[in-house]
């Protein structure tokens, strides 16, 4: 197995907010499929134009799965829209499974 030597590390606090270079880097995605999900509403960036944009650091995890299913599956832009949108619901529906779950379980 290979080897890795970790270089540089950032933090980046989720109160942060991202120039699109910063973001688009972070995100491995081009500046125009940035703007592409945003308007799809995968992350909400404030500023007027999109040259001016500033993205929400919270809101980086979401812009990197949008960015590996375009880029690894080749979906569009629309398409990784509803998946990551699809998997939050997903995520909270087993969220909340599990504290049902755990409430059955309690004595009473």
């Amino acid at each position: 197995m290979a080897e890795v030597t970790l270089t540089h590390v950032e933090l980046i606090g989720e109160r942060e907010w991202l120039a699109v270079t910063e973001t688009c880097r972070l995100c491995r995605i081009d500046a125009g499929a940035l703007q592409e999900l945003a308007e799809l509403g995968v992350i909400a960036p404030r500023g007027k134009a999109p040259a001016e944009w500033e993205f929400p650091a919270a809101g980086l995890a979401r812009l990197r799965l949008a960015g590996r299913l375009m880029r690894d599956l080749g979906v569009n832009a629309s398409g990784a829209a509803l998946a990551v949108e699809l998997l939050e619901v997903q995520r909270e529906l087993e969220r909340r499974i599990h504290a049902l779950e755990h409430l059955a379980l309690e004595p009473r």
